[in-house]
């Protein structure tokens, strides 16, 4: 890089951290990362990501040495701000790296985003270690919720226009998807409606004065965009109070109402296809295990 190039880039990632510091639902996403993710100091870890680079460098804090691969072309410009080694894209549903060289993969909501999802966990189980260990964040699929509710259209934030494959994950997919080379002891639902409605338009507001995906510089970003930065800044710490609010009364009904966002960890053990066995109302283990530690995915 050039030494304005460098320059640029360095007040690029000043400002993303400072609208990280507004952001409390990527905050609470960082949280749950690193408390199933556990120590990383003098491990080999594995990041897949959508292109949230405050969360990758906030990931790298906590020590072990790093690989990024991303989901597409606009996530690998969005990191490059953030990550100085080379970054690879998931491509032709292979990961380019030998087998067994991570004691940890971290998948942060880029599962949803990939057509091939089952590729993709295959080949995290083939550069895990024996001993190693995958960590997911994805969007949860309900019934009613604002993974696919007319709003989030009427936003601009449908998953289709946000690039992903799918809405999100049912339970049952979701262990579907692991259960043949991963056991999974603790997964974790978070941010319910009371964050993620307001949520939805802060995040609408934010991308339309950012003049995209708020949170991912673009190849484009000048100067002028810092002055959009400004805007929004001053637009996050205006609304921040009154997510915060919102967050205190989610966290008092938490047990009453559904998250809108999962995060697993999970162990890898030797791949073997098995069946979802089902309970007699037709739920698989998985769906009857939510928000439980269980054992296995599929213990059959």
């Amino acid at each position: 890089m050039k030494a304005l190039d460098v320059n640029l880039r360095n007040e690029a990632v000043r400002w993303q951290e400072k609208l990280f510091r507004r952001s409390l639902r990527r905050q609470t996403r960082l949280c749950k990362l690193r408390q199933l993710l556990g120590t990383t100091a003098n491990q080999d870890c594995l990041e897949i990501t959508a292109g949230d680079g405050v969360i990758s460098q906030q990931l790298r804090l906590d020590g072990g040495n790093w690989k990024t691969m991303v989901t597409d072309s606009a996530a690998r410009d969005a990191m490059q701000f953030f990550v100085e080694h080379p970054i690879s894209v998931f491509e032709d549903n292979t990961i380019d790296l030998p087998d067994h060289s991570f004691d940890a993969v971290v998948i942060v909501d880029a599962l949803e985003r990939v057509l091939a999802d089952r590729a993709l966990i295959r080949e995290c189980h083939r550069v895990l270690r024996p001993d190693g260990r995958l960590v997911i964040t994805a969007q949860r699929k309900l019934h009613f919720c604002l993974g696919s509710c007319p709003i989030r259209a009427l936003l601009g934030l449908s998953w289709r226009r946000k690039g992903m494959a799918r809405p999100g994950y049912t339970t049952r997919e979701f262990f579907d998807v692991l259960k043949d080379g991963f056991d999974v002891p603790e997964t974790i639902t978070y941010s319910t409606c009371c964050v993620e409605g307001l949520g939805l338009f802060c995040e609408a507001a934010a991308n339309k004065l950012a003049g995209g995906p708020y949170n991912m510089p673009s190849v484009d970003t000048d100067t002028e965009q810092f002055y959009h930065y400004t805007k929004l800044y001053t637009f996050g710490t205006v609304v921040y109070p009154l997510m915060w609010l919102f967050s205190k009364i989610e966290k008092a009904m938490g047990c009453i109402l559904p998250g809108h966002n999962m995060a697993a960890k999970t162990k890898r053990r030797v791949w073997r296809e098995r069946r979802t066995p089902q309970l007699i109302d037709g739920r698989s283990i998985a769906e009857a295990a939510l928000n439980t530690k269980i054992g296995t995915a599929a213990p059959f």
